[in-house]
């Protein structure tokens, strides 16, 4: 009885596996490229409407300090009531106590004629502040440009992906098909036709999961894109990448670092911060001097409800206020220090930064450089081992090769296919990230990663 049970023990466990439904390996594309995904991105981004925003504000405050170079004009009007006990040097023993109201009014103008070169100083730093907001916002692009072309070559990568598992599990269920009639005419063993049938198998379990990368990076895509609930239109699906792209050359390194040197705008934005404390340092400088101020206006005064009647005072003036600070306690040398160091502090960090763009460029060169090399050979590689897989299925259709020196052969070919693809998407990756250390990402918005679909 137990050798009986198992013996049947395998057909119970077929028989409690669900038939499968049929999987649709629908290859997704679209006519999305690069340059138009890099576009969408900046033109929706809130990040960068954020930094356009900041712009604004900055300018605002240019015209803050522009103010300053215009008269201010003040006016007042207010009334009291006052109780006055007045005892004259002349009779002493007398003593006058009155009651009444006082209304006040009056128009005041203050024009600051000299400061010290201050207000000047405060303008051109509010304007470097703008410039560096400005770069700032070019900076936020330039990141952003730099994230959609990852994301974008990831779901290309993905698509790579599926259409090598689609064509290994066609390949096999078209030898699975050839391996039932020969089957069930008793000329091979059954194992042999189920191999065909695990192996399609595994090329859809491959499929689902590069079905899955690309879906969640589509998402991210999406997010990036700005697009409404994160969700990427199958009409914005990325092209297919290039066949040939070893037309695009790796660039030079000391081209590209000069190129970066002038055109990166984070290494702009802290030039125009340098600026703008060099500004601002003048503004403390400014303290050491006197203030020439022209003052003028007008006064209104009325009393009511004195004993002796009614009273009316008005008077017109006009005239130079000069004011000069000596000493302050040390304040001032203390602020001048503190401006010099935040620019020495900031000088320094431009220094890190060049220093990190030339390690992002030499990366990015030497990566290219390496994935160039390898997706030469990647692509020789492919074409012998198609040749070889295809000589062995002959052979093996014709009874000469045996059932593991092809599966040996297609599971050579199918890794050939993922590492050429692999290879040559990971070359343009290379050469965009070379782009966004260099700064030229934001030039040509991306360029052209492949022709649409139709």
């Amino acid at each position: 009885m137990m050798i009986f049970f198992l013996f049947l023990l395998p057909s119970f466990a077929f028989a409690q596996i669900e038939p499968l439904q049929q999987l649709d390996m629908q290859i997704p594309h679209g006519s999305l490229t690069l340059s138009h995904a890099i576009r969408m991105a900046l033109d929706s981004s809130p990040s960068v409407k954020q930094a356009a925003i900041r712009i604004e504000a900055a300018q605002a405050v240019v015209g803050q300090a522009r103010s300053a170079l215009k008269p201010m004009v003040s006016a007042n009007i207010g009334r009291r009531h006052q109780n006055s006990t007045i005892q004259p040097d002349w009779a002493p023993q007398v003593r006058f106590n009155d009651s009444f109201d006082i209304w006040t009014a009056g128009v005041e103008a203050n024009w600051l004629l000299f400061d010290g070169f201050a207000r000047r100083a405060r303008i051109l730093a509010a304007e470097y502040s703008v410039e560096a907001s400005e770069k700032t916002r070019d900076e936020t692009r330039r990141l952003l440009a730099e994230a959609v072309s990852g994301a974008f070559y990831q779901a290309q990568l993905a698509v790579e992906s599926m259409l090598i598992a689609q064509q290994n599990r066609n390949f096999n269920r078209a030898l699975e098909e050839e391996a039932d009639i020969r089957w069930q005419t008793g000329s091979i063993p059954e194992a042999e036709k189920l191999n065909f049938a695990v192996r399609a198998l595994q090329a859809e379990s491959d499929y689902l999961r590069a079905e899955q990368s690309f879906k969640l990076v589509t998402v991210v895509l999406a997010e990036l894109m700005a697009l409404p609930d994160a969700k990427l239109p199958t009409n914005l699906y990325p092209v297919r990448s290039e066949a040939d792209v070893l037309k695009q050359a790796v660039p030079d390194y000391d081209k590209e670092f000069t190129y970066a040197l002038q055109q990166r705008p984070d290494l702009q934005a802290l030039n125009a911060s340098v600026a703008a404390l060099q500004q601002n340092k003048k503004v403390q400088q400014g303290s050491y001097w006197p203030k020439l101020i022209l003052n003028s206006g007008f006064d209104y005064n009325k009393y009511e409800g004195l004993k002796s009647g009614d009273q009316e005072e008005h008077d017109a003036y006009a005239g130079l206020h000069l004011s000069w600070d000596l000493y302050q306690g040390g304040s001032r040398a203390a602020k001048v220090r503190e401006a010099e160091h935040e620019i020495s502090a900031l000088r320094q960090q431009k220094r890190q930064q060049i220093l990190a763009i030339q390690s992002s460029i030499q990366q990015a060169i030497a990566s290219a450089e390496a994935t160039r090399s390898m997706y030469q050979r990647q692509q020789q590689s492919l074409l012998l081992t198609a040749k070889i897989r295809e000589h062995i299925e002959k052979a093996y259709r014709a009874g000469v090769a045996n059932l593991t020196r092809l599966n040996e052969a297609q599971t050579d070919l199918v890794r050939a296919a993922g590492a050429e693809s692999a290879s040559r998407i990971n070359y343009l990756l290379s050469l965009q990230q070379l782009k966004a250390a260099s700064g030229r990402i934001l030039n040509d918005e991306g360029g052209e990663s492949g022709q649409s679909v139709q």
